[in-house]
């Protein structure tokens, strides 16, 4: 099978967005109608119809969003607000390329571009960027699309206030840009560089991107590898709908590699859910995925009955041009059909095979006219069959034109250089990649057996002065001195560790400017002539030598100056003891740090219940063992959550989600860390009669964080945030995570509550709390 579907999905998923998952009908259409009727002026008036338009983008009613959409132009207009005029306009657009009006869309992207531009509000900027790349992909101006792609990211590197939503918008549309090119190399290096971006701001977006990542390993067919992507983007998927039209997605994979018994699996799953739905895309593709699964079987009158439902619910003009790639489908089966022993006469063979050729001229004139974009796969396609059915037919000059013209735009799409670029590219990112990874593993390694001596010789140390010890206080004093020494060790390699994963992080980071490096001057030499050619050539030998001189006297310098580093490296661990790793750059780059504000933080508490009555009850000893024990791995989940962690206070533990780093998933990252500490204490009091019980509590909100005193100073912070926050955990239950109002209204979509109604805290008064519940 020709994969023609791929490019079909990616201009669904990139184009079309969420919009092919249509919601219920909702109920509150007209009661929002109702108060838009009685709103008291223009500002009121014009937050209920974006309300309205809101509602009817979820029921997918688009002539309605249009009708409304129109409205707020001229409301904003009224209201003399040129900058939400623009806005408008790019919402109004990507209705219009929903619609497939390009026409229309490009007239408002125009429209949004003037009145946009002296603009300073970046996210309406970011839209715009969009927006006008979408425009230029659609009309095959890649170049330029790529231009406006790559701003929105450059906007993020400068550190502009931007909605992350359009740096992944852009790095997904380098990637989906490339992929309708064909340009596997260059897709696989986006891709990489958009899945890393998810993974990090936007992790609600991974089912988007792996579906992405699975139609471009389809379309450079390496199904294995598309297999295992759109299975991914099941299992981060939330959306049911979304899950099944990967499953669709899965079928054809599993088709191409002739394993039949999965294909149908995971169609007739897609096929289950969507039968009785109006997503025409998802029950579209199944139908495509049917008709390719008989075809392999070779019962082809079902193939054909499978492609004909499949035309039949395509809609006549769609931005991915389904309805071309559907009937470019069933010319295959058709033509397959005519190509075997055909049942009946000659002359009816004949009269199918000249009809079959008229619909083949007929797409192949379509795709001559077509500005926008399409499938390569599907010119392939046609340029194959037309050479076929010519051949059939006994006109073998016409065939041999259309057979050359399907070698070389196969050739051109699909070439063996081409694919070598490719796999050379994947070979040499995953190799170093894992040479990374190898490396990062080593020094884990070294640091955790370095941690484990050090443990020992402490251990050692003790015992012999316990032997020596005359009193049962001095005795408690040095279980004490030895636990805090413990401590003391565990945290120094806690940082150590830090320090090896962010060192392999930025060399990740180098090796892909490196090779982006690379990659831009094995351009250039290919533009060039081939006396410009030999230049480079020449011009890198030089280089190399170069290169090779200066890794000679490096080597040398650093045998020379080794103590030098060791005493610098040392003096780097002391101080990611006791700083963050940003904080600690910012020091040793400028020799000091100033206290920073932050907007929006999730400050976390926990305090085991009953701390010293325990330590009466079962000894200091087993409580502080048991203490360490637990603290130890807070500092694991903290790790996990991307939480800091600022200090314990005797039995209390104090981490805040949000800094030196801001991370907009701050409060949700905040109470996953609260609900795993929970879930180890629950397996922790299984395993151990003499575990501990807990509470936590969390409050988000603003702080002030910085280095506190000149001797043994100590990062920390400070605000009514980390009181309030005090205040959640001394109000919280054994066993509970216990949040306020501010951190439920950041999660309230993302976990189950107990609202516990307000209650009395001291020197706060009456607060509204609730309880997390376990998942």
């Amino acid at each position: 099978m020709k994969n023609k579907f791929t490019t079909l999905a990616i201009i669904s998923v990139f184009f079309l967005g969420n919009t092919i998952f249509k919601a219920q009908d909702s109920k509150e259409i007209l009661e929002l109608k109702g108060k838009l009727a009685s709103a008291k002026n223009d500002k009121e008036k014009h937050q209920k119809i974006l309300l309205i338009i809101d509602e009817y983008g979820k029921q997918g009613k688009l002539d309605s969003m249009l009708v409304y959409n129109n409205e707020a132009i001229l409301n904003a207009k009224k209201m003399n607000d040129k900058e939400e005029m623009g806005r408008l306009n790019l919402f109004l657009s990507q209705i219009y390329l929903q619609k497939a009006d390009i026409v229309n869309y490009e007239k408002h992207v125009n429209e949004a571009e003037n009145l946009l531009s002296d603009s300073k509000n970046y996210n309406n900027i970011g839209f715009l960027n969009f927006s006008i790349a979408g425009l230029n992909a659609i009309k095959k101006n890649h170049a330029k699309a790529t231009t406006y792609y790559k701003k929105n990211i450059q906007l993020f590197e400068e550190g502009k206030k931007i909605d992350r939503k359009y740096i992944m918008l852009g790095y997904q549309g380098l990637f989906a840009s490339n992929i309708i090119q064909s340009n596997f190399t260059d897709g696989y290096i986006a891709s990489n560089k958009y899945i890393d971006f998810v993974k990090k701001y936007e992790p609600d977006q991974l089912p988007t991107a792996f579906m992405l990542l699975g139609s471009f390993y389809s379309s450079a067919k390496d199904y294995s590898k598309a297999i295992n992507a759109y299975t991914n983007s099941i299992a981060h998927s939330k959306n049911e709908q979304f899950s099944y039209l990967n499953k669709a997605f899965l079928g054809l994979c599993y088709s191409e590699i002739k394993q039949l018994d999965s294909a149908k699996l995971y169609t007739n799953q897609a096929f289950e859910y969507f039968k009785n739905g109006n997503n025409a895309i998802a029950l579209g593709s199944i139908y495509y995925s049917y008709a390719t699964i008989y075809k392999q079987e070779n019962k082809l009158e079902l193939a054909e009955e499978y492609m004909k439902k499949a035309l039949a619910i395509a809609p006549e003009k769609d931005i991915a041009n389904s309805k071309l790639s559907y009937q470019s489908k069933l010319n295959e089966i058709i033509l397959e059909q005519l190509s075997q022993n055909y049942n009946g006469n000659e002359t009816e063979r004949k009269a199918k095979l000249e009809s079959l050729l008229q619909n083949l001229k007929e797409i192949s004139e379509k795709i001559r006219k077509t500005d926008t974009f399409l499938s390569q796969e599907l010119e392939i396609t046609n340029y194959e069959n037309l050479s076929k059915v010519y051949e059939i037919l006994g006109n073998y000059e016409q065939a041999l034109v259309y057979h050359k013209k399907y070698i070389e735009k196969k050739e051109k799409t699909y070439g063996l250089d081409k694919m070598k670029e490719f796999s050379k590219a994947q070979s040499n990112y995953e190799l170093n990649e894992q040479k990374a990874l190898i490396k990062l593993q080593e020094e884990t390694k070294r640091i955790q057996l370095q941690k484990e001596i050090e443990l020992k010789a402490l251990r050692f140390e003790f015992e012999k002065k316990q032997a020596a010890a005359k009193t049962a206080e001095e005795r408690e004093r040095l279980l004490l001195e030895e636990d805090a020494k413990r401590k003391e060790i565990e945290l120094t390699y806690t940082y150590q560790r830090k320090a090896a994963e962010q060192k392999y992080i930025q060399e990740r980071k180098f090796a892909k400017t490196v090779q982006e490096k690379k990659d831009a001057i094995a351009k250039a030499e290919l533009e060039n002539s081939k006396t410009q050619k030999n230049m480079w050539a020449i011009g890198a030998g030089l280089s190399i030598l170069l290169l090779g001189f200066a890794g000679y006297s490096y080597n040398q310098k650093r045998k020379d100056n080794k103590k030098i580093a060791e005493e610098k490296q040392k003096s780097d661990d002391l101080l990611l003891n006791i700083l963050p790793y940003e904080v600690a750059e910012e020091l040793k780059e400028k020799g000091k740090t100033s206290a920073k504000h932050f907007d929006e933080v999730s400050v976390l508490f926990t305090d085991f219940v009953n701390f010293t009555a325990n330590s009466e009850r079962i000894g200091v000893q087993e409580v502080l063992n048991e203490l360490n024990i637990c603290f130890t791995e807070f500092d694991r989940i903290m790790d996990k959550y991307g939480l800091e962690k600022i200090k314990t206070i005797g039995d209390a533990y104090l981490a805040v989600s949000g800094l030196p780093v801001s991370n907009d998933l701050h409060a949700k990252n905040a109470v996953n860390a609260g609900l795993e500490i929970l879930s180890y204490i629950q397996q922790r009091k299984k395993d151990n009669p003499n575990a501990l019980d807990i509470r936590i509590g969390i409050h988000s909100g603003p702080v002030i964080a910085g280095i506190v005193g000149v001797k043994k100073f100590a990062y920390d912070i400070w605000g009514d945030t980390v009181n309030t926050a005090a205040r959640m955990e001394q109000n919280s239950s054994s066993g509970r995570v216990n949040i306020s109002e501010a951190t439920y209204q950041l999660i309230k979509d993302d976990f189950t509550f107990e609202h516990r109604g307000r209650i009395e805290t001291k020197g706060k008064g009456a607060m509204d709390m609730y309880f997390v519940n376990q998942l």
